[in-house]
């Protein structure tokens, strides 16, 4: 399920994809709250949370680590790209780099980020248009934050 090096037994690796698993829903439950409540994802919730994402991948995937902090940047930048001419929140932006951090903890991390961005799509579509039917208002706000981690949940959790 989720990698956590060589060296630990069977029961202790259950135990640590546990913490993990049961860690990263607990961040993304708090953070889509807020978002679905308030419209923005508070930065003592997205930023500390980028360098914890870079411990965890440091200690089960050091090999990942240039592809993933590449990938993060790419992503924070078109995040910023999309906050100018799309009106995605800068809350998204800053929630991005942990997220395609967490995501690239894998075998495969370039597998893992193309399957986490259109399990994103897919879900921030469907959010959008059961929004837009539920309130007929096509520029209604639409917090984008659950889409970007019920993606990176369904990445994680399949691992």
């Amino acid at each position: 399920m989720i990698p956590t090096g060589e060296a630990h037994d069977g029961y202790g690796r259950a135990m640590l994809d546990a913490i993990y698993i049961t860690s990263v829903i607990v961040w993304s439950v708090a953070l889509a709250r807020v978002d679905f409540r308030e419209h923005r994802l508070p930065d003592r919730l997205t930023l500390p949370a980028i360098p914890v994402a870079l411990g965890v991948l440091a200690l089960n995937r050091p090999q990942n680590l240039g592809f993933a902090a590449t990938a993060a940047v790419v992503a924070m930048a078109a995040g910023l790209v999309a906050h100018r001419i799309a009106d995605l929140g800068l809350g998204d932006v800053k929630l991005v780099p942990s997220v395609v951090i967490l995501v690239s903890n894998a075998q495969n991390p370039a597998e893992n980020l193309a399957e986490w961005f259109v399990a994103m799509a897919i879900l921030g579509g469907i959010h959008a248009a059961i929004q837009i039917l539920i309130t007929r208002d096509r520029r209604s706000h639409i917090p984008f934050g659950p889409a970007i981690l019920g993606g990176m949940l369904s990445v994680v959790i399949a691992g």
